[in-house]
């Protein structure tokens, strides 16, 4: 059917004995075939009012509009010559009297409605011809009104078939409400006022192709959409078979003896028939979709990704089941269930792999957090780059992996668990794995979750030691997930949590330049150490603090006591100090400085004697007793 050549004739009928309805799906390009091709086309033959119905609420307000729209074009109409505004005059002084003193000077001006004269728009009447050319009147969004279909059709019967206006109903018929039980029906009604209906189904190969060349954006990625134009057309048409799907979906999920009733296996393979009825083909949203992944095509050029097709594809794919509303969170699976609706929709061309958690976030949220997209663009590649056992189970997730790799290379992988030499992002990544293995009945070797939780504590140590904070990007585990996981998984887990979360890496950090500042000057040491946060003091800390005070000057000596009582004094009144291992730090420190002491009387260094002797006093006093140790045990 050529909708054009369709058109043209309906519009050539004189006294049409009811409208003409152009119906197709939201966002699919019917008001852009009206505007873009129909009305450029015969502009020369009639004059088109265009109204949408959009948010009208009262038949008033409906023919105001339609008023409006008639005089707009009366008034822009071949940029009216002296004679034509005669006419318009004319033909209102019966009503107005002498119109001229009302006619504002600006009236020639394109387009231009002043208020003046919109005051007695109520008043005028509207005839189908403007100037010898045949008004055709256009109604878009007729689904979109908050009038009853009953009342507005009947509107716009009066329009066609009492005034004789040519009339264009534009709408997603599917969308439109039937009336309450006491009124006719949208089908009885629609009977008496619409001549026929037309099916719009748009070219999709043309309009991928006008909306990829409109598009301004950058030469390379331009060449990106032109390369994949074929699937885009897929994607926007939703050309796949169906019946396939649903037959392969049967086949692979249909299993004779199982758990599942034939009443359930049914329910099912009705949810996938509806959910593949809902396949969006909204216009507006794949150039949305090919727009907004200029940025991602960016970033990933700029991480030396060099074709970007399957990501392009992927992010079409969920953007537009995302607008269509077809996407469903479910926060305590995080995104384990988020693409199987994109995937049955989109099968072959949808790859979930190239669907980053970053982009969910912004196609769902609004959300664009530039370092945690970029972290998971290097995840990816490191995952693209790993061949060995031991490299992919330490990159992938379980249910990606083949069983005779996890075979060949779990053992390998414990001995990096255990040794620290994981990422905290990489033990998350383990523990999930665990889980996975449950789900999916892997049986893995058996695992001494005292050496996980030591190898985490090791790689902690190891960022501490390297000055290299951990990234606030990372993979996790929510708390909603906790009954998934076993007690041994949960604990190693709130190792990593702990140290994300709490402070934690503050604390490590300051006693890490607690020792190195009081190992290498005790005066920059007494300037700023006094100030930090510390969540205990260490054995670690305890040895460094004893060395310094063994080779301080007698005059750093006669302040190091009162400066170290000034951090630890209160450390039992502290809820954020480890109290245990700083009282067992402290008692060893007063053992060494009592050893110390006995050194220097016994080479006669009284001074140095009496500063260590003051010392001492003052740790007993700050040091808790052992009943307090007991109770706190």
């Amino acid at each position: 059917m050529d909708l054009i050549e369709e058109l043209k004739n309906y519009c050539d009928i004189n006294n049409p004995v009811g409208a003409l309805m152009l119906s197709g799906e939201w966002g699919c390009g019917k008001t852009y075939l009206i505007n873009t091709k129909f009305i450029p086309l015969v502009k020369d033959t009639y004059v088109f009012v265009c109204v949408s119905l959009f948010g009208i609420d009262s038949l008033d307000a409906l023919r105001v509009e339609v008023k409006k729209k008639w005089l707009e074009k009366v008034s822009e109409l071949d940029k009216l010559n002296g004679t034509k505004v005669l006419k318009v005059t004319d033909s209102y002084k019966k009503i107005f009297g002498s119109i001229k003193d009302i006619l504002p000077e600006n009236w020639k001006k394109k387009g231009e409605v002043v208020s003046s004269l919109m005051d007695l728009v109520n008043f005028m009447p509207i005839s189908n011809r403007i100037f010898e050319k045949k008004v055709i009147l256009v109604f878009d969004d007729l689904e979109r009104t908050n009038i009853s279909s009953t009342d507005l059709l009947g509107c716009i019967n009066d329009y066609c078939e009492n005034q004789s206006f040519n009339t264009i109903i534009v709408a997603n018929e599917e969308k439109i409400r039937d009336s309450s039980d006491n009124e006719l029906s949208y089908r009885e009604i629609k009977e008496k006022i619409v001549q026929r209906v037309i099916p719009f189904v748009p070219d999709y190969g043309e309009v991928v192709s006008n909306s990829i060349e409109s598009m301004s954006c950058g030469i390379e990625y331009k060449g990106l959409l032109r390369k994949n134009k074929k699937l885009l057309v897929k994607v926007l048409s939703g050309d796949f078979n169906d019946n396939v799907i649903i037959e392969q979906y049967k086949a692979k999920n249909y299993k004779p003896g199982g758990n599942m009733k034939r009443e359930e296996y049914q329910k099912e393979e009705e949810n996938l028939r509806n959910l593949l009825l809902q396949r969006p083909h909204n216009i507006r949203s794949f150039k949305c979709a090919i727009q907004d992944f200029e940025r991602i095509y960016n970033k990933l050029v700029k991480a030396g990704i060099q074709d970007s097709s399957n990501w392009l594809l992927a992010f079409t794919c969920f953007m537009m089941t995302n607008k269509a509303g077809l996407i469903q969170e479910i926060p305590r699976y995080g995104n384990l269930f988020l693409y199987l609706d994109v995937e049955k929709l989109y099968p072959h061309v949808f790859d979930s792999n190239y669907i980053l958690s970053g982009f969910s976030k912004w196609i769902i949220h609004g959300e664009w957090n530039d370092e945690d997209i970029s972290k998971e663009i290097q995840l990816f590649l490191e995952k693209e780059k790993a061949v060995t056992p031991l490299e992919i189970l330490r990159t992938h997730k379980l249910p990606e992996v083949d069983e005779e790799v996890i075979d060949k290379g779990f053992k390998d992988l414990l001995e990096e668990v255990y040794a620290g030499n994981l990422s905290l992002d990489e033990y998350v990544l383990f523990l999930w794995n665990c889980c996975y293995s449950r789900s999916y009945d892997v049986d893995l070797p058996t695992i001494d979750w005292e050496k996980v939780r030591n190898g985490i504590r090791e790689q902690i140590k190891k960022l501490v030691e390297a000055d290299e904070k951990d990234s606030h990007s990372h993979r996790m585990i929510g708390d909603d997930n906790k009954e998934h996981f076993t007690g041994e998984e949960w604990s190693a887990y709130q190792l990593i949590k702990e140290f994300r979360d709490n402070d934690v890496w503050i604390y490590e950090k300051n006693q890490k330049l607690y020792i190195d500042l009081i190992s290498s000057d005790l005066n920059v040491a007494f300037r700023e150490l006094s100030n930090k946060r510390y969540n205990t003091f260490s054995l670690e800390m305890e040895s460094a603090t004893i060395n310094a005070f063994k080779n301080a000057s007698n005059m750093d000596k006669n302040d190091f006591s009162g400066w170290f009582v000034g951090i630890w004094g209160q450390y039992s009144n502290s809820p954020e100090i480890d109290g245990q291992v700083t009282t067992v730090s402290l008692k060893k420190l007063r053992d060494d400085l009592n050893s110390v002491m006995q050194e220097y009387k016994e080479k006669s260094k009284n001074i140095a004697a009496r500063h260590t002797q003051n010392f001492i006093e003052k740790l007993d006093a700050i040091i808790k007793p052992e009943s307090e140790d007991t109770t706190d045990g």
